[in-house]
């Protein structure tokens, strides 16, 4: 039985350390990178002053803490921490807006490190891949191979910008592996190893196991590692349905896909939500600003040949609450005014007038893989001719190159978190 061999690797702190690298005055400092935005700070100045560093009060109020440095994680700064809590809880915490140019710079280099060393990478997250080094024969040769990609990313990303890596015999074991020592770890868990490696683990270090299902699991008196693997397929799957009842069957055994794919599967929704600097009040400033977002998620759509006919939106109010509603239409969309005059019937039903939106999301499903429909009628022929030239433009300079004159004064700026980066999108 040909067994794999498979390496997960994950960068510690990402943004942070980053951010870290690209000024020293950073380093061995409480930092945190801000969710998103690009900031008019001199970063080449700002050893002069702290204070010029950090975001002003009113920003803060709508950030929330994407990475904490190593520095910052030890006073108890965490990821989704508001950036006002944040503060009150480090003082002197150093809050960097993200800058998402700069951080994808890093990942293309972390990408090409790895590709070097195998021809199946297969990209997790904008900070983490998995890698099948299976070609190594045995976990020798595939240690060794991660002390190279270690000593490439110090001398190509940088010495601020460290990572933890795990060896395993699938993906599942892998990535338990990387996150076991942090930070800057190395583990390797052979084949004879896995289930003594599972029992000292607990159930939400396993990748497909959050809050929600460990509340579960202990409700009906699932604990640990051991438990789970006590507990019967039967019962599982009474519980948590076929598919997820197997994954947690297999998961407590150590048994996980193997197969590093670099192929990226085709989405299920294409969507963008955005949380404003201020609260969206008036009908005119929600209008403007929804169009915006249903524009960059028809320019998505028509890039990767994608119709849709299921639409989504999403509004959270800035005191407490959110509404959100679904709708399924008979014409398949893909421009971004078709989508937006049925999401602002959706949104306008439902919201409530006497509350401002912090934040908006509109998200389009059932998608179709097919060339862009075209129309019998002339006036969305000629629609259709101007869309198609504009999309040359954004491909040739990026999203957000065009903007209609109806959403002028609208701002998105970049996030710092997830899969990928705006403009690479």
């Amino acid at each position: 039985m040909n067994r794999r061999i498979i390496l997960h690797i994950d960068f510690n702190s990402y943004f942070a350390s980053v951010e870290q690298q690209a000024n020293p005055f950073l380093r061995g400092k409480p930092i945190a990178v801000a969710g998103k935005g690009k900031s008019s700070i001199d970063i080449a100045t700002a050893h002069k002053s702290t204070r010029r560093y950090n975001l002003s009060h009113m920003q803060l109020e709508r950030t929330v803490i994407t990475t904490a440095s190593r520095e910052a994680k030890a006073i108890g700064v965490k990821t989704a921490m508001s950036s006002t809590e944040a503060k009150r809880l480090c003082p002197e915490l150093i809050i960097v807006p993200g800058d998402p140019h700069k951080y994808s710079e890093i990942t293309n280099r972390f990408l090409k490190i790895l590709r070097r060393h195998s021809d199946a990478v297969q990209q997790f997250s904008a900070d983490e891949a998995f890698l099948d080094l299976s070609s190594c024969k045995d976990y020798f040769g595939a240690t060794i191979v991660a002390q190279i990609i270690r000593a490439e990313i110090k001398r190509e990303c940088g010495i601020a910008c460290t990572a933890s890596i795990g060896i395993g015999p699938n993906k599942l074991i892998a990535k338990l592996a990387s996150e076991s020592i942090k930070p800057n770890g190395l583990t390797v868990v052979p084949p004879k190893d896995v289930s003594n490696f599972l029992l000292s683990r607990k159930l939400s270090d396993v990748c497909g196991i959050g809050p929600r299902i460990e509340a579960r699991l202990n409700q009906i008196g699932i604990s640990t590692m051991q438990s789970l693997r006590n507990t019967s397929l039967h019962k599982l799957i009474d519980e948590f349905k076929t598919s997820y009842g197997h994954f947690l069957y297999a998961a407590a055994r150590g048994v996980g896909d193997d197969n590093v794919n670099d192929k990226a599967e085709d989405p299920k929704s294409i969507g963008h939500s955005y949380t404003y600097p201020h609260d969206l009040i008036y009908s005119r400033e929600i209008k403007k600003n929804l169009l915006n977002l249903c524009d960059r998620v028809a320019w998505r759509m028509r890039r990767d040949n994608f119709i849709g006919t299921h639409l989504s939106i999403y509004a959270r109010y800035a005191k407490f609450g959110s509404v959100g509603k679904s709708r399924q239409f008979s014409e398949p969309m893909h421009d971004g005014l078709d989508i937006y005059k049925n999401a602002w019937a959706i949104i306008d039903s439902i919201r409530d007038p006497n509350c401002g939106i912090r934040l908006l999301g509109v998200s389009v499903s059932g998608l179709v893989k097919t060339q862009m429909p075209k129309s019998l009628f002339i006036k969305q022929q000629k629609m259709s001719h101007a869309l198609t030239a504009l999309d040359k433009i954004q491909t040739r300079y990026g999203s957000g190159t065009w903007q209609r004159a109806a959403t002028l004064g609208t701002v998105l700026k970049e996030r710092t978190s997830g899969w990928a980066y705006d403009h690479e999108i």
